[in-house]
């Protein structure tokens, strides 16, 4: 298996598991982590996910190029790159990755995260480093064109240093990654893991439903109108208030207690 699925309480945690590669991207990988995703999104004891690399040399080194070269169909003698197309990335694609689920993906970067790597922890909702991890997007060094990351990373990082990353290729190290917004936290390899799980617990201490409904307006927020997220979130508000959750966290404050939320069974 190229990833690792497991569960600890409310917690799901996946591991891309080639660290012979760099934790290298495959297509074999790709479904694998597709069913991992919808495992843990069909799972209504898991409320959150933390997405790693085994091994402290890399999250993930980008897509595995010598399957791309083994792929590639040379024609007249000119070299033509290996596009994987939607079969053959099966289910899922890199686009879902993390925004295609509804509950919370962390990213603990424990090493190198290039090219389609770092695409990866863009995906994630929230993203964690080690203090040794390097970043870099170097798609261009090999006339590559970069993937969802020249959509994502301006939203993130800001225009003007989106494009120096994304034109000149360069690495960067795991501060620059925080300075930039790339990452909300830098901490010592060692304590990555322990850090990614002290996050999600905070997470489900929360009402679940809330925290659902918080991460997708916020994806909706980034490409729509102020008109719309606000339609948007009077639906939400409108369904958050008929249920027990919402009661609950209420009665709660009133009280001065800690929150005993149900789970919720949709």
């Amino acid at each position: 298996m190229a990833v690792r699925y497991a569960v600890n309480g409310a917690v799901a945690e996946i591991t891309i598991d080639r660290p012979e590669s760099l934790n290298a991207i495959d297509s074999k990988t790709y479904r694998e982590l597709d069913d991992a995703l919808l495992e843990m999104e069909k799972d209504r004891e898991v409320r959150v996910a933390i997405l790693t690399g085994e091994g402290d040399r890399a999250f993930c080194a980008g897509a595995d190029l010598k399957e791309m070269d083994r792929r590639s169909a040379p024609l007249e003698g000119e070299w033509r790159p290996w596009v994987p197309n939607r079969a053959q990335l099966g289910r899922m694609g890199t686009s879902d990755l993390g925004l295609g689920t509804s509950k919370p993906v962390i990213a603990a970067i424990n090493g190198y995260a290039l090219a389609g790597g770092l695409e990866i922890a863009l995906h994630c909702d929230i993203r964690l480093a080690a203090e040794h991890a390097e970043f870099g997007f170097p798609e261009v060094k090999w006339n590559l064109l970069p993937g969802y990351e020249a959509y994502r990373l301006p939203r993130v990082i800001g225009l003007s240093h989106a494009m120096e990353l994304l034109l000149t290729g360069r690495f960067f190290d795991a501060r620059e990654a925080l300075r930039l917004g790339l990452v909300s936290r830098v901490v010592p390899g060692e304590e990555l893991l322990a850090a990614a799980r002290s996050v999600a617990a905070e997470i489900c201490r929360n009402g679940d439903l809330a925290v659902r409904m918080t991460k997708e307006m916020v994806q909706r927020g980034l490409d729509s109108s102020q008109d719309d997220h606000f339609r948007y979130l009077q639906l939400h508000y409108d369904i958050l208030d008929s249920t027990a959750e919402q009661r609950e966290g209420i009665r709660a404050f009133t009280e001065r207690r800690t929150p005993g939320y149900a789970r919720v069974t949709e």
